[in-house]
């Protein structure tokens, strides 16, 4: 699992972006979250049981606090680790998906955040979808083209420059 400490990730982020997703957007963009009071969303044992929770923001706040408050950290918007385990990778991937779910995208990141929530739901699925053990093995997924590199990269240089 990815740590609090976002210095050394940044690399790997530069590096790594073909696999990762986005996150977040505007620290200082309007506040428009909803205070909707899911704290059990907070919960990362389900991946199935997050996704349907954690369509809507839980927090309030601008949306660098609404990420912190749902556990993204600077590894948030990194690739996804491959070739692991179902358990594992439900587990992965809930933790980078359910942050963009549960805040507000800043509105100069809205379409980055999309295009990385979007495909973080798309692994997610083919990930439920194994059976125990099993590992996802489509390429798609583990390359997920220019579009999904950038906007992993736009939300980590976002996070960085705004909420890091």
């Amino acid at each position: 699992m990815p740590t609090s400490d976002a210095l050394p990730f940044r690399s790997l982020f530069v590096v790594g972006a073909a696999l990762s997703t986005v996150l977040v957007t505007g620290c200082g963009a309007d506040d428009t979250a909803s205070s909707a009071s899911s704290p059990a969303a907070s919960s990362r044992a389900s991946s199935a049981a997050s996704s349907a929770a954690g369509d809507e923001p839980v927090v309030e706040g601008d949306t660098c606090e609404q990420l912190r408050s749902a556990g993204a950290n600077g590894a948030s918007f990194g690739p996804v680790q491959a070739l692991l385990p179902k358990a594992d990778l439900l587990d992965w991937i809930d933790g980078k998906l359910t942050p963009l779910q549960q805040s507000d995208p800043a509105a100069d990141v809205a379409d980055a955040w999309a295009t990385a929530q979007s495909y973080l739901e798309e692994y997610q699925a083919a990930a439920q979808a194994l059976p125990d053990g099993g590992t996802v093995d489509d390429p798609a997924l583990f390359d997920p083209g220019d579009e999904v590199e950038a906007a992993q990269q736009e939300l980590t240089d976002w996070w960085f420059d705004t909420c890091a």
